[in-house]
């Protein structure tokens, strides 16, 4: 198995030694462009001009009104400069009738009332639009304060003011990869997807711990496969998984957890395992062994035209106490486990390793 990777290698200090070779693994075709912000804008931006039906769905999901036909005819401008005073601009999409901006951060950065504004300054350029509008996305939730400070004087030159988040776009662009036909568009959203996830600093998840039920036959493929396969409505990108054992007369609650090292999204029959996401063979044989069990049993059980999130796992490790939804109380009393484990709940870290009677 062939492995790309990025970094220096350092020559050694005396004839003979062993070259030491400090390197990042590339795991994806966009972590070519980089690990910073603009890279990530980028990327963004290439897909939305290289896919028109991807664009549609992602301005729509920031709740933007789009002029009739949108998608035949429009343009992506990644660091856009027009002028001194009027700032960069990450991504512009345009139109005829209707102007975008872009503001990308990262990490807990977001982007100030007076950068919004500076961008809203230069009049004649928004002037042909009909609609107008300025997107903050942030890997952190957009403050409602500050969306009502500069919200109201953004719409003072016409422009709405919208935010989003970057874990709004891996879900479009996970939802986009599977309805498309073309190959070349699954393989690239694909790319994007695993991107965000596993290669960029910004380190995405949308849950720290994942929490779902998990009955008898599927305990054994978790326990022995190191995988587990759940609903689209599941989330998405959980740091690690704990099953809620549901055996009755038997082991009952949460006792283990593991780390997500990958997650494949789709049909059972249509995943295929990512060996260059195993940190080992092993990881590799268990996970092609639980695929094919998740496979059998969808067959079985008459579900395997639906898709779903297979989690591809790291060893499962003992919790060291096992909570149920009788004994689980955390310290603050702010969180229980569901009678009913719903689809997408989780739990951050201090609930779970602070909770117990």
């Amino acid at each position: 198995m062939t492995r790309l990777s990025i970094g220096k290698i350092k020559a050694p200090k005396n004839p003979g030694n062993l070259v030491r070779v400090e390197t990042a693994p590339v795991q994806s075709l966009f972590r070519l462009v980089g690990r910073d912000e603009d890279a990530l804008t980028y990327s963004l931006g290439f897909l939305l001009a290289h896919d028109p039906k991807f664009c549609v769905k992602l301005l729509r999901s920031f709740g933007l009104s789009l002029p009739r036909g949108f998608g035949g005819d429009y343009s992506v401008h990644l660091q856009e400069i027009t002028g001194r005073g009027y700032g960069r601009r990450d991504i512009v999409v345009a139109a005829p009738g209707i102007r975008l901006v872009v503001e990308a951060k990262i990490g807990g950065s977001l982007p100030t009332e007076e950068q919004l504004l500076l961008y809203a300054r230069e009049k004649a350029l928004w002037e042909p639009y009909a609609r107008r509008y300025i997107v903050a996305l942030t890997q952190v939730a957009f403050p409602a304060t500050a969306a009502r400070e500069v919200g109201p004087k953004l719409a003072a030159k016409g422009i709405d003011f919208r935010s989003a988040q970057w874990h709004n776009v891996l879900e479009v662009a996970i939802g986009h990869r599977m309805a498309n036909s073309s190959a070349v568009s699954r393989y690239l959203f694909d790319q994007f997807a695993r991107y965000i996830r596993r290669d960029y600093q910004m380190g995405y998840y949308d849950a720290e711990v994942s929490i779902q039920d998990v009955n008898l036959e599927n305990e054994a493929i978790y326990e022995e496969c190191w995988v587990y396969v759940t609903s689209l409505k599941d989330k998405a990108a959980p740091l690690y998984f704990a099953p809620y054992f549901t055996k009755k007369g038997g082991r009952v609650g949460i006792s283990l957890v593991s780390r997500v090292l990958d997650i494949r999204t789709g049909k059972p029959a249509q995943i295929a395992i990512d060996e260059s996401a195993a940190p080992t063979e092993e990881h590799s044989r268990r996970w092609a062994e639980g695929l094919e069990r998740v496979i059998e049993r969808s067959k079985r059980e008459g579900w395997g035209n639906g898709e779903g999130h297979l989690f591809c796992l790291d060893r499962p490790l003992p919790l060291g106490k096992t909570l149920t939804k009788a004994n689980f109380k955390p310290k603050d009393g702010s969180k229980r486990i569901p009678t009913q484990i719903p689809k997408g709940f989780s739990l951050r870290f201090d609930e779970l390793l602070g909770a117990g009677s």
